[in-house]
């Protein structure tokens, strides 16, 4: 019996036939290059004519874009117009001017601004001659013209007797015992009213220190705003600090409506107190305490009590 050649005849079947997949691959890799070369000239004709339809093309006013107002208002400014100032803008020296106008004076200083010492008294005018007081002109003598005119001579033998002198009382030269021989100098008027001041220590001194409001830690609800004035090893320790602070000329106005908060804590085995101050709206308000106490020098945390 003859062998059957298999394989010629496969050979023969794949010649004559094409394969179904490789016709629709062939067809697809087509339709895409198609569609690949359209978008891409789709696109280049949209970036070329964007300029002329994407982009809003508004019209311009007409007349020009900045006009000059005519009265520009303002204040020139100082060393305008000065030759020295055309050197540095032009680059040369300025041709001199037709018209040449001095500076004005100097303002002088008026008596008020001037030192004590440097002020010369007003010189006093010398009384004038109508203002001194007038005197009487002489009486004539009256006389008879066919009279005698009377004689002032002192007839002879006469006793010629001096006029009486008015006694003049002398001021007595021993003083009496605690009398004054010499009128004592003015004290200075101090700078300050001791009057007043002695009014507001009595004032203070009969009201008294404001009473201190401890708060109680244990009272004291989760998210209350607290400021921390401190950390000390007693209790003892904290308030004195507290007194201090309060009973200060610098701090004591800030203390005003807070409460005293002493709290125990324990950190590392050691036990301390931690000395705080409550009465506070917001943590804001707190921040702004903790800004003038630290102005003034004194240490101070807002903290939110947990």
């Amino acid at each position: 019996m003859a062998d059957i050649d298999f394989d010629a005849v496969v050979d023969d079947d794949a010649e004559g036939v094409p394969p179904i997949l490789g016709v629709l691959a062939m067809w697809a890799g087509g339709v895409m290059s198609l569609a690949l070369v359209a978008g891409l000239a789709t696109w280049g004709y949209r970036i070329t004519v964007r300029d002329m339809t994407g982009v809003p093309v508004v019209q311009a006013l007409a007349g020009p874009m900045r006009v000059a107002p005519d009265d520009p208002g303002g204040q020139l400014a100082a060393h305008q117009g000065l030759a020295v100032n055309h050197v540095a803008a032009a680059g040369g020296v300025a041709p001199p001017p037709d018209e040449l106008q001095l500076a004005p004076r100097s303002v002088g200083l008026v008596a008020e601004d001037r030192t004590r010492g440097a002020l010369v008294p007003p010189v006093r005018p010398a009384a004038l001659a109508e203002d001194l007081p007038g005197i009487a002109a002489p009486t004539p003598l009256a006389f008879d013209a066919g009279g005698e005119i009377p004689s002032t001579k002192v007839p002879a033998g006469a006793e010629i007797t001096a006029p009486e002198t008015a006694t003049v009382s002398v001021a007595m030269r021993e003083l009496p015992e605690g009398a004054l021989a010499r009128s004592p100098r003015p004290i200075a008027r101090p700078e300050t009213d001791l009057v007043a001041r002695a009014a507001i220590a009595a004032a203070s001194a009969a009201v008294g220190p404001a009473p201190i409001t401890d708060l109680v830690p244990e009272d004291i609800v989760p998210g209350t705003v607290l400021v921390q004035l401190g950390a000390f090893d007693t209790q003892a320790d904290a308030r004195q600090v507290w007194g201090r602070l309060t009973g200060s000329d610098r701090y004591g106005d800030f203390f005003d409506e807070k409460l005293r908060v002493v709290q125990e804590a324990e950190s590392g085995g050691r036990l301390f107190y931690r000395l705080r101050a409550a009465g506070f709206g917001d943590l804001a308000e707190a921040r702004r305490f903790c800004a003038a106490l630290m102005a003034e020098g004194a240490d101070c945390i807002p903290v939110v009590a947990r």
